[in-house]
């Protein structure tokens, strides 16, 4: 594991074989553990929050970089880490070996076309895996409502889909009282995902990550 400071917050960064070697150790407790996906978006607005801001640095179990301009924006070079980040290949492994070990998962949305949209992606990386439950929210759900239903399923893995902090409030307003093994939570934009799996970066994308360099460059002066 390495760490790197970006817009004052302490990332933790993980190589794919030591993520997937923490994860399969967690998947063994009875208590519920994190695996976060980091975006530009979820940086910018932890920034201004120290809750949040804390519960990247010491909260989350696992961080995972969802792009691998967030190493540019912290003046980082490791091609095989980007490698590792625009293939998938934490998320690839992850699926791999849930479906071979025939774990049941959950899966959490906030709209139908977000939850289509992880469905595509999770069986475009995996189309054997066990899915014991879904739930697409909707107005007036609550976290307990979400929770009270994964716990009549009991999966070993719940993903779940958020935008930037939402996705953090989920975490720490059901996570105790979460029936699962492991939660993983992505945000939006990953699902957005080339025919292999891959990140894509579009133009919009690499003017999005220059933007968030600037960005950080200036907070670090």
């Amino acid at each position: 594991m390495k760490t790197y400071e970006i817009l004052g917050i302490n990332i933790k960064d993980h190589s794919v074989r030591e993520a997937l070697h923490k994860t399969r150790e967690y998947l063994s407790y009875n208590v519920p553990s994190v695996v976060f996906f980091l975006t530009r978006e979820v940086l910018l607005a932890a920034s201004d929050s120290e809750e949040h801001k804390k519960f990247i640095e010491e909260d989350a179990e696992i961080t995972m970089l969802a792009s691998s301009d967030i190493f540019r924006a912290a003046n980082v070079t490791d091609k095989g880490r980007e490698r590792e980040i625009d293939r998938n290949l934490y998320l690839k492994g992850l699926l791999r070996m849930l479906s071979k070990e025939h774990r049941r998962i959950y899966l959490v949305a906030q709209n139908p076309g977000q939850m289509e949209s992880l469905k595509t992606v999770l069986g475009t990386f995996e189309n054997s895996l066990q899915v014991a439950g879904v739930f697409e929210e909707a107005e007036k759900v609550t976290v307990e409502d979400i929770t009270n239903d994964i716990n009549t399923v009991t999966p070993y893995v719940v993903f779940a889909v958020y935008p930037a902090n939402d996705g953090i409030d989920f975490i720490t307003s059901g996570k105790k009282y979460m029936n699962t093994r492991l939660i993983v939570v992505m945000q939006p934009e990953m699902l957005n995902v080339k025919e292999d799996g891959s990140v894509k970066n579009g133009l919009m994308t690499k003017l999005s990550g220059r933007l968030f360099t600037r960005i950080a460059g200036k907070y670090k002066q």
